[in-house]
């Protein structure tokens, strides 16, 4: 699958659920996801522009909780985080962990831990996060499964983002993880 993605930092989080509720989001959960980062001992898998992570994700809806293992491959345009994104659930994520470490990869620092409420329109997923230590951000996704598809999905966006009040000059396309180690320079 192929996930086509913005991220846009966001310090009014009020007004932006309120343009999504007015656009036809509906709401979804509430969650805490913590993302714990692997990469090999010459951290090639950051050289190439991918990401391996296990995350933990806590309803605060409900307390149920699930892990996941997440591959991510490079990004493929210039302007958005798209990118093939390969996940499955895995029982435990500690023993997760353990496996990765043996088998020689390493958790990169530090732990992304974010409170992460999503709203849903057609085939579009908005997610209005607070990250710790980072502040508010609004992502908005289309999972694709054609490569043809990509631009429709990436207009879809656009054209959210510019009902907001923002353009694709105003996001991101630095992973969470990389701001928090950015900080920490």
């Amino acid at each position: 699958m192929t996930e086509v993605e913005i991220k846009l930092p966001i310090k009014d989080m009020a007004g932006i659920i309120s343009g999504l509720t007015a656009m036809g989001f509906r709401p979804g959960s509430t969650i805490e996801e913590t993302d714990v980062y692997f990469d090999s001992v010459h951290e090639q898998i950051r050289k190439n522009g991918e990401a391996l992570r296990i995350r933990r994700i806590r309803s605060l809806d409900n307390g149920e909780t699930e892990s996941v293992i997440t591959f991510k491959g490079k990004k493929l345009d210039r302007v958005s985080m798209t990118r093939q994104e390969l996940e499955t659930g895995i029982s435990d994520a500690e023993t997760g962990i353990r496996i990765l470490s043996a088998l020689g990869f390493l958790p990169v620092s530090p732990k992304v831990v974010k409170t992460r409420r999503s709203y849903h329109c057609e085939e579009i997923t908005s997610c209005v996060d607070h990250v710790q230590n980072l502040g508010g951000f609004l992502e908005l996704e289309v999972v694709i499964g054609e490569e043809e598809a990509r631009d429709s999905a990436l207009s879809k966006i656009e054209t959210i983002l510019n009902r907001l009040g923002f353009q694709m000059s105003d996001t991101t396309r630095t992973s969470y993880l990389s701001m928090l180690q950015n900080r920490e320079d």
